[in-house]
């Protein structure tokens, strides 16, 4: 019986080492589909990404979900598992284009959070997505205790709707700006990083044309004089806050945002500009910004180390934008600082998934994929802890097992021993040979027991009277 328990235990022991790995989250290769980009989803190449999300889903006046375009939004999830069967699907809410007042007004009452997420699971299953990502890039400080809530009320749910349909759990992330500047009070830490599978860092837009009077890497993963922002701040900034690293998604910007010179001579990061170029506000796809440099005779790409970023000249144009070199370089730092993956927007702003197959052609080790295609594996770091414990799980079993055979044969050979003394005894075996018996004649016994009084007599065996001795 000890036997057996202890074989079940240590079973159980081996089926949670295994079990445990396997619930890390593996390494997430997302990106974002914009359905007012123009690409259409089934020119997607979802064979690069893990994980594509759907943007973006808006909120009517009753607190419902909103959505832009039906008839792409229900064919999304089974359009781009075509040609990736394994890929997730998630439901972006909000972003820009969504009312700040309805989304505030929602979170602030528990009624209508209540019918927001109600509704929000139920199109989500209705229109096949496996997920759903919040986008909610405005909050106020009254809005802040709100989320919690909002996050603590949507696991709940996400919880019950699992139990009751037997479907696997909604995945629930966030998107959240480059910044925890307090001005708009505290994050809901606690809250996300129990509520929210991940949340995605959008690590870009530092500095925009628009904004600023100098030219600068809008998305810098450093920054060298620590005066700016930086990816590398703005995520120890997140995790000093209390996110774990392994819940953090890197944002990569597939744009970039192009100032005009004040001198066209003095062209480096930092040069005086005058605002915006080429577009109106200065934004501009790698798309553009290749096909730009390609047909004005660009002096670059200039790879920038000090800041992690690419930028090119055309006249008095100033572009800086992140290329494939800073896409994999950056790639490579979140897998170093143990994030959870990257997020991409847009992938329509690629230029022939350029970007794409850079970003999935880092290895777990932080290294470029000589083959360039994306590596699904899990970092060789969980493969080994998952080797090393089977291995010892199984060494384990086989010795205590062998241990408890061995003890049950000695026992057996033990009762076999007892069981033929006792027969021999029963069956009075005395008249065999044995050299060593000593025979006592009856006038010996008389006289050791005086002739068998009473008073010598110490009680009755199995073979008769027994008396005490006489010296």
């Amino acid at each position: 019986m000890v036997s057996r328990i202890a074989i079940i235990i240590l079973f159980q022991v081996f089926l949670s080492l295994n079990s445990h790995p396997a619930k890390a989250q593996a390494w997430i290769k997302a990106g974002y589909w914009y359905y007012k980009s123009g690409l259409p989803v089934s020119d997607i190449n979802s064979t690069l990404y893990t994980h594509l999300i759907c943007a973006a889903a808006g909120l009517n006046s009753s607190y419902h979900l909103s959505i832009p375009s039906p008839d792409e939004f229900s064919a999304f999830t089974n359009t781009v598992i075509r040609k990736n069967p394994s890929v997730t699907t998630l439901l972006s809410i909000g972003g820009w284009d969504t009312n700040y007042l309805t989304l505030s007004a929602m979170a602030g009452d528990s009624t209508y959070r209540k019918s927001f997420i109600d509704d929000s699971i139920k199109t989500a299953r209705n229109y096949g997505f496996q997920g759903l990502d919040f986008s909610w890039l405005s909050v106020s400080l009254g809005d802040m205790e709100n989320m919690g809530a909002l996050f603590e009320e949507w696991r709940a749910a996400i919880a019950l709707e699992t139990r009751n349909s037997n479907l696997s759990a909604l995945i629930l992330t966030t998107a959240v700006q480059n910044s925890t500047d307090k001005k708009y009070g505290s994050f809901p830490i606690d809250s996300m990083g129990r509520n929210l599978d991940w949340i995605h860092v959008l690590a870009y837009d530092y500095s925009m044309p628009e904004d600023d009077n100098v030219t600068a890497a809008s998305a810098a993963l450093y920054a060298p004089d620590d005066r700016n922002v930086s990816t590398d701040s703005v995520l120890a900034a997140w995790i000093n806050e209390g996110l774990p690293a392994s819940k953090l998604v890197l944002g990569l910007p597939f744009f970039g945002y192009a100032w005009k010179l004040a001198n066209p001579n003095e062209n480096s990061i930092g040069a005086p500009a005058t605002g915006p170029a080429v577009t109106e506000a200065g934004d501009m796809s790698y798309k553009q910004i290749n096909n730009y440099s390609k047909t004005q005779g660009a002096v670059g790409p200039i790879y920038d180390s000090s800041y992690v970023v690419n930028y090119v000249i055309v006249g008095s144009d100033w572009i800086s934008y992140d290329g494939a070199d800073v896409v994999r370089n950056k790639v490579s730092y979140a897998m170093k600082k143990a994030l959870l993956g990257y997020v991409v927007w847009e992938i329509s702003q690629d230029d022939n998934w350029e970007l794409s197959q850079a970003a999935g052609g880092v290895d777990s080790a932080g290294g470029v994929d000589s083959g360039g295609g994306v590596d699904h594996k899990r970092p060789k770091s969980r493969i080994l802890i998952i080797i090393l414990t089977t291995t010892a799980a199984v060494i384990i079993l086989l010795g205590l097992a062998f241990y408890f055979i061995r003890i049950r044969i000695l026992k057996s050979k033990s009762k076999g021993t007892k069981l033929k003394v006792n027969n021999a005894a029963a069956a009075g075996d005395f008249d065999n040979n044995n050299p060593d018996m000593i025979v006592y004649s009856l006038a010996d016994i008389q006289k050791a027991t005086g002739q068998f009084i009473s008073e010598n007599k110490l009680g009755e065996g199995g073979f008769g009277p027994v008396y005490k001795v006489i010296n």
